[in-house]
């Protein structure tokens, strides 16, 4: 989210724009908002100083904190931002050209930059809460001291000295937050919050996307096919609909190289989650586990498959007349009844006879 620019907020609607952007993320919306452009000590206002979003300064290209990059305390003596990307001289598309690019500068450039990364780091790994992100990033993040790129200590809100840099290495501050966003060290960490990173192991999606945006048409009858490399030992995969809740695939075996998931186990996991509609757009995520040298398991890189469930109601209906289970069960049926029939009519000979 981009600054606003001045606005005059009173009081009461700064509390309520705070509060609605910690609602968000609260509601498990990793929410990324730009410092504002206004330069100086104390100069980061509503919605950036709200204490759960994760609030974004600008570099320039030198890593060293951009001039106009607001910096704080917050109005509530919060330390704000809390982290920073470069903003300045960012590419991007020019207005009313069609295929035009200018730079432009600001921290509304580094805000989506950082969001970026939150996004790769949800791909790697989509359990991560948006407190989770936030620290993954911060803890990441090269720490850049106020007196970094020879910025003055004591001015425009630098509020460290050389003590305190030695003692307390990632010690937030008012002007480079934790520090510089390093997006590799953010992803991989965010990609071993449970297992050690294996990208020796692989998994391939062999289904063809159906013309359709990209999404895998399935039916009840069809399945997601796969083949593995890297000794994966184990298959977990799961909904995108299901937070930190992975299946493992029993029918894979250790020894395999080639799987599936059914179409109709995906229905049954989803069919009693509450305002799921079942025939639509759903993102499946699989991943390989294998026992590593530590005790513990590695895993492979994420993969996922956009799929569109169709027909999905024929899951749920009893066999038709024309499946083999009714033909069987009918010949079946069938049969019983003419024995009975012969043995009737042996029986009745049987008694003419005696008479």
């Amino acid at each position: 989210l981009g600054a606003f620019g001045i606005i005059e907020w009173t009081s009461s609607e700064e509390d309520s724009v705070n509060r609605m952007a910690n609602d968000m993320v609260y509601n498990d919306i990793t929410l990324f908002i730009a410092a504002g452009n206004s330069a100086g000590r104390g100069t980061i206002g509503t919605p950036g100083s709200a204490e759960d979003a994760i609030t974004i300064g600008a570099l320039d290209k030198d890593s060293s904190i951009a001039a106009y990059s607001s910096q704080g305390p917050t109005e509530e003596n919060r330390v704000k931002p809390n982290i920073a990307y470069v903003g300045s001289d960012v590419m991007s598309v020019a207005h009313n050209t069609g295929d035009g690019y200018t730079a432009f500068s600001g921290t509304s450039m580094a805000t989506p930059g950082a969001a970026g990364v939150a996004a790769l780091m949800l791909q790697a790994n989509p359990d991560l809460s948006p407190f989770e992100v936030r620290n993954f990033m911060q803890e990441t993040a090269e720490y850049r001291a106020c007196t970094y790129m020879g910025d003055a200590a004591g001015i425009d809100g630098c509020d460290d000295n050389d003590a305190q840099n030695i003692i307390t290495k990632n010690r937030q501050n008012n002007v480079y937050g934790h520090g510089e966003v390093r997006a590799l060290e953010s992803v991989l960490a965010a990609a071993e919050k449970y297992y050690v990173f294996d990208s020796s192991m692989q998994i391939t999606i062999e289904n063809d996307p159906t013309h359709d945006n990209s999404h895998t048409h399935l039916t009840p009858k069809d399945s997601i096919e796969f083949t593995t490399s890297g000794g994966i030992e184990t298959i977990q995969w799961r909904s995108n609909h299901i937070v930190d809740d992975w299946t493992i695939l029993h029918s894979y075996e250790k020894t395999d190289t080639e799987g599936h998931v059914s179409a109709i186990d995906i229905i049954h996991q989803l069919e009693h989650l509450p305002g799921i509609d079942l025939d639509g757009n759903h993102t499946i995520s699989i991943r390989g586990l294998k026992s590593n040298s530590s005790g513990g398991h590695s895993s492979s890189p994420l993969v996922t498959i956009d799929i569109m469930l169709m027909d999905t109601a024929s899951a749920f209906m009893p066999e038709s007349e024309d499946t083999p289970g009714f033909t069987f069960l009918a010949v079946s049926v069938a049969s019983v009844i003419a024995l009975f029939v012969n043995q009737r009519k042996l029986e009745s000979n049987s008694i003419y006879e005696k008479d």
